[in-house]
């Protein structure tokens, strides 16, 4: 898709009064559905003295028809994988120490860098945070040039208080797909039309979104009577400081059951 993206002609809502909406309460409504469905995901030494976070990655809940998933990117359990192997670590979700996550994994493809777990309602009381899983199933990708919005949480606003004891800072985004094909949606920062509030900094150019890899992109639709709907659409896998751009992968490849398509062609 080009740069010279331009609102839809004929649609009631002009892009002034857009913007208005979303620097208001309908920003804040939008940035909730986002906050309340991914959570951190974290991991550091088991060691009394300093037990530095060494990585951390985003989880996005979502329940289908069929179970309560975690979803991840692929590269992210890989990394803990790996880290586990290497030295005696603790992972956590939030508050919540997660010692059995490859116990709970239904399927990892790292050809989609998308990796699916088994969440349940207790894990979900014990994270000591109030979360909202997506539940629109199932997943439908955006359009070129239609709303997107998305989040994950940034190595880089990690905040390290007490031992044990992190923040981790949101990252939120509302904005457009730029790029759609059979098997990513590519999103781009665009300051044109930055909103200026007074909660939500801007963007500073070339920033590091690292860690926000497994949070959710959602993207919106409408009805022939502009009734606005949402669906889980993609799960981000890279976030490009340089180009500032952010891509997922598309989430149809996610069955009801966690399990994920081999060899699946989207149109």
């Amino acid at each position: 898709m080009a740069n010279n993206w331009s609102p839809p002609e004929g649609h009631p809502i002009s892009l002034e009064k857009a913007k208005r909406l979303l620097a208001g309460d309908l920003g804040d409504v939008l940035r909730k559905i986002l906050m309340d469905c991914c959570v951190a995901l974290f991991w550091f030494q088991r060691r009394k003295d300093n037990p530095t976070i060494l990585h951390n990655g985003t989880v996005t809940l979502v329940q289908t028809p069929k179970k309560l998933l975690g979803i991840t990117a692929a590269h992210i359990l890989r990394k803990y994988e790996k880290d586990r192997r290497e030295q005696k670590i603790r992972l956590q979700l939030a508050d919540c120490v997660v010692d059995d996550i490859f116990e709970r994994v239904i399927a990892i493809s790292d050809r989609f860098d998308i990796a699916t777990f088994e969440f349940d309602r207790e894990l979900l009381a014990n994270m000591c945070k109030d979360m909202v899983p997506l539940e629109s199933w199932p997943p439908q990708p955006p359009q070129e040039g239609r709303g997107i919005m998305l989040a994950g949480f940034p190595g880089k606003e990690r905040l390290e208080k007490n031992k044990l004891e992190a923040d981790f800072g949101l990252f939120t985004a509302l904005g457009i797909a730029r790029i759609v094909n059979d098997r990513q949606i590519t999103w781009a920062v665009d300051r044109e039309y930055f909103l200026k509030t007074q909660t939500i900094k801007n963007l500073s150019p070339n920033y590091d979104l690292g860690g926000i890899s497994g949070g959710p992109l959602i993207s919106w639709f409408e009805t022939s009577n502009y009734i606005s709907y949402y669906k889980l659409s993609g799960i981000i896998t890279e976030a490009n400081a340089t180009l500032e751009t952010v891509v997922a992968s598309r989430a149809e490849c996610i069955n009801e059951d966690g399990t994920i398509v081999r060899g699946v062609a989207f149109i």
